[in-house]
């Protein structure tokens, strides 16, 4: 569906209330781990993201597993996965693709200043651990990262003539290669010698 064709405006994907609680293994085992899947298809929605907007038709999923390093450190791994539909940023075509990715979190008792070791990891600061974890602001922030910066249909689109509008992709037009545009009409005669 192209989203300006839409009739009714879709909410945003994420909603303040949503939640993702991660259950935390024994603080006492390092071995031990939990891990925990949610699936937010009833979350259909739109998210603006840097000047694109990106609609998730189904919602998204993502999955968690945490592990204890330390009495003060806990490493989780959050993955997520979506159905998307975008513009393509040359010709405007609607465009479906899958995005998926995994990201590492330490969350600590004490300032990120003295994780060393763990760069594969971003730090979260909590003020204590409890038996549980709301992990949904991590989740977030994953499906931020692996949005694809440009949203394009095909690698070689062609998209769309400045003057006319006309996808390239489908036809050509008239409009020719020689219009210039009028405030650089004067450099068209420049002869640099």
């Amino acid at each position: 569906m192209h989203a300006r064709q839409r009739e009714l405006p879709l909410h945003n994907v994420f909603n303040e209330n949503q939640k993702a609680i991660l259950t935390l293994p024994p603080k006492n085992d390092t071995e031990a781990d939990t891990s925990s899947s949610w699936d937010f298809s009833q979350y259909e929605g739109v998210l603006n993201f840097d000047g694109q907007e990106f609609i998730f038709p189904e919602g998204f999923h993502a999955e968690a597993s945490s592990r204890w390093i330390e009495d003060s450190l806990l490493m989780v791994n959050i993955a997520v996965s979506a159905e998307i539909q975008a513009e393509c940023a040359r010709c405007l075509t609607p465009v479906s693709l899958e995005i998926s990715g995994e990201l590492g979190y330490l969350y600590c008792s004490h300032s990120a200043d003295e994780l060393n070791g763990f760069d594969d990891y971003m730090p979260v600061e909590v003020e204590f651990f409890g038996r549980v974890l709301d992990v949904m602001p991590q989740i977030r922030e994953s499906i931020y990262t692996v949005l694809p910066t440009k949203v394009l249909c095909r690698e070689d689109c062609k998209g769309l003539c400045p003057v006319c509008g006309t996808n390239l992709n489908e036809s050509s037009c008239s409009c020719g290669n020689e219009d210039i545009d009028p405030r650089l009409e004067a450099l068209r005669n420049f002869n640099s010698e």
